[in-house]
């Protein structure tokens, strides 16, 4: 396996999971950059890394730059850097690689299929990591790196990266607000959230084998109307829930017609 130097740019969930772990991995963090400086030392302090807040102080001496920022801040980075043929390549899944054309010839993705959080460790080796690349060279590298990390390399166009990150919204993102709306439904009537683990983790095991489409069960699907109209009379007190209710019923019913 090649150690590459590595520096880090962006300091938030992306940018410490993608230095903790390769870092562990044997790579040579060399530098952070964040233009939050105590975010920044706060990563620095853990491994011993070098940090800054300065365009002008980014080491020109690493083999590869993660773009670790959110995506609005991308095209920030790429106005500001200048490289001298060294690999670069960003972490998000909506914003294409051309981004980073001016900064070096050699750009590219380097996108972790995952929720990333500061606070919650995660198994890098379950996770499927999108590269895609200027050139041949830089892919070998964005893939060499990932392997390091993963075996889960999948290369993916900007296309298909795109409708990977659509996709991963509904599946993750609005999941996970579908679960703070039961939790807040359950706390109003004295009950936890707890009761609750044991149905998301069934919900979750089946679709591992079977098409989510076939596994749907629920009043929606039963087209269980009185059920319905009880459930929406009970959520009169907060409109929002009821109004999400409706949509989401309303989908169901159109993609398993009677």
């Amino acid at each position: 396996m090649k150690s590459y130097k590595i520096v880090i740019i962006g300091s938030g969930n992306v940018g410490y999971q993608m230095a903790w772990h390769l870092h562990n991995a044997g790579h040579q963090i060399i530098q952070v950059f964040s233009r939050h400086l105590p975010s920044a030392k706060w990563i620095g302090n853990l491994m011993d890394i070098p940090c800054t807040d300065s365009y002008s102080e980014i080491s020109q001496e690493a083999d590869i730059y993660l773009v670790t920022v959110k995506d609005d801040a991308i095209s920030d980075v790429a106005e500001q850097l200048k490289l001298n043929g060294q690999v670069i390549a960003h972490t998000s899944g909506s914003v294409p690689g051309s981004v980073l054309k001016n900064v070096s010839d050699n750009f590219g993705i380097f996108y972790p299929l995952q929720t990333l959080s500061r606070n919650v460790s995660v198994d890098f080796s379950t996770i499927p990591i999108c590269v895609d690349a200027s050139n041949a060279a830089t892919l070998h590298i964005l893939r060499d790196l990932g392997g390091t990390l993963t075996g889960k390399i999948i290369e993916v166009n900007d296309e298909q990266r795109f409708a990977i990150h659509v996709a991963a919204v509904f599946a993750n993102n609005f999941t996970n607000h579908l679960f703070s709306i039961s939790q807040m439904i359950l706390e109003q009537s004295g009950l936890s959230f707890e009761i609750f683990k044991p149905l998301i983790n069934e919900t979750v095991r089946k679709i591992q084998n079977h098409d989510p489409l076939n596994v749907q069960t629920g009043p929606a699907v039963r087209r269980d109307n009185l059920t319905i109209e009880n459930h929406l009379e009970y959520l009169k007190k907060d409109g929002r829930f009821a109004e999400i209710y409706k949509v989401l019923t309303a989908d169901i019913q159109r993609w398993k017609p009677e």
